[in-house]
């Protein structure tokens, strides 16, 4: 009886074994069951934190990095760019700023020189005025004082005294030396040593014609000559007025 026992439970566990889990499971005792649904929720855990591992090495694959989180080297990446966008925007800040100021600064220094040479432009045509205004007064005034005009009063006739209105000369004439004897005319330029102080006449004395201004009479041996002081030029001439 206990060989026909046994061999019946031999059969009965190996059709048990060709059943499905659930159809197995069923006919298995509690303890069994609960053994067999651990080791099943077991190799379920362990499938899934092998998936979720291989997730994790691909994801430190991807440029994320290492810790297979992607979001947070994007946000990283982010991050750095908005930095560099707010320093490029700073840079752009300055670098306007500046460039105003050294246009201010630029213009500033322009708006001085024009400024400076206006009033040096202003200053000069204030001098050439004045300079005008000058020169329009001497010009006036030596029109008045140049002006000449010999009237014939019958003690001259042309360019020679009459020999009965003749003057006896007060001290003998010397030439200057290196110089001869010569008959100078009207638009001759007497040298400078001829009309040297020493030789001026006063025109009031033999009542000439007033010379103009800058003129003066002098002596030449027995001729009295007209001449400019600064060039030398003569201008009038009475021959014979000494005896």
């Amino acid at each position: 009886m206990s060989h026909l026992k046994l061999a019946t439970l031999a059969l009965l566990l190996a059709g048990s074994s060709a059943l499905p889990a659930g159809a197995q499971n069923s006919g298995l005792p509690g303890a069994v069951r609960d053994a067999q649904y651990r080791a099943e929720a077991r190799e379920r855990v362990e499938d899934r934190e092998e998936f979720r591992d291989y997730r994790n090495d691909r994801r430190g694959d991807q440029p994320g990095g290492a810790s297979g989180i992607v979001s947070d080297g994007r946000r990283d990446d982010r991050r750095d760019w908005r930095e560099d966008r707010r320093d490029d925007r700073q840079d752009r800040r300055y670098d306007r700023r500046d460039d105003r100021r050294n246009d201010r600064r630029d213009w500033r220094a322009d708006h001085r020189e024009d400024r400076r040479e206006w009033r040096e432009d202003r200053r000069d045509w204030r001098d050439d005025r004045r300079e005008w205004r000058q020169d329009r007064r001497d010009d006036r005034y030596y029109d008045r004082r140049d002006h000449y005009a010999r009237h014939d009063d019958g003690r001259w006739s042309g360019y020679y005294w009459q020999p009965q209105y003749r003057y006896r000369a007060p001290v003998r004439y010397v030439y200057p030396r290196g110089y001869a004897p010569y008959q100078w005319r009207v638009g001759h330029r007497l040298p400078r040593h001829y009309y040297e102080r020493h030789y001026y006449v006063d025109y009031r004395a033999y009542r000439l014609p007033p010379p103009p201004y800058g003129y003066h009479w002098v002596r030449v041996d027995r001729d009295v000559v007209l001449v400019a002081l600064a060039t030398g030029l003569i201008r009038d001439v009475l021959y014979g007025l000494y005896y």
